[in-house]
């Protein structure tokens, strides 16, 4: 699986007002993404591997779309080309210094289908707040989001597809 880098959405006032998101809040954008990115290469079910191959297509990306997550599927070019058999793409969006949410989507890189996906809530726009969905998002959200797909559409095994469109339920403990 690759892990694009986040997105922040401000659409808080504060943002408005400010042009974006504040430098702190874009040092916890980035934390909260190596925290993602360490909790999935914990699960059993993934391999993350590295961005540095693409990065230069990930930089170009940034350059030509506000978001990576709604880039008219750049996401998956992008996984194609670093040769994962998922991509990631998340955002955290800012309503108010109170309300955010972060979300994350993940998609076959060889059909670009959607086959997961998850939002957590927050409340308070702190470190803490940060780490605690983050963390909430993989191991619970998306991974139940992910498992709960691989149960509801039955394996075709005669694909020449890397992986199923749907990962058996077999393959999850508990």
């Amino acid at each position: 699986m690759l892990i694009l880098p986040f997105d922040m959405v401000d659409t808080s006032l504060e943002g408005e007002l400010n042009g974006g998101a504040s430098h702190e809040e874009q040092q916890r954008l980035q934390r909260t993404e190596q925290i993602v990115r360490r909790s999935v290469d914990h699960l059993d079910a993934f391999e993350v591997i590295s961005s540095e191959p693409v990065t230069a297509r990930i930089e170009q990306a940034q350059q030509t779309y506000r978001y990576l997550y709604d880039c008219n599927g750049c996401d998956v070019d992008i996984g194609r080309a670093a040769d994962a058999d998922l991509v990631m793409t998340g955002w955290v969006q800012k309503v108010s210094n109170l309300i955010l949410n972060i979300n994350a989507t993940l998609r076959r890189t060889d059909t670009g289908a959607e086959v997961g996906g998850a939002s957590v809530d927050m409340r308070n726009n702190t470190d803490d707040s940060w780490r605690a969905s983050a963390l909430y998002l993989v191991e619970h959200a998306l991974w139940d989001n992910y498992r709960s797909q691989a149960t509801t559409t039955p394996i075709d095994h005669d694909s020449s597809s890397p992986i199923p469109d749907r990962v058996p339920v077999n393959r999850y403990p508990g």
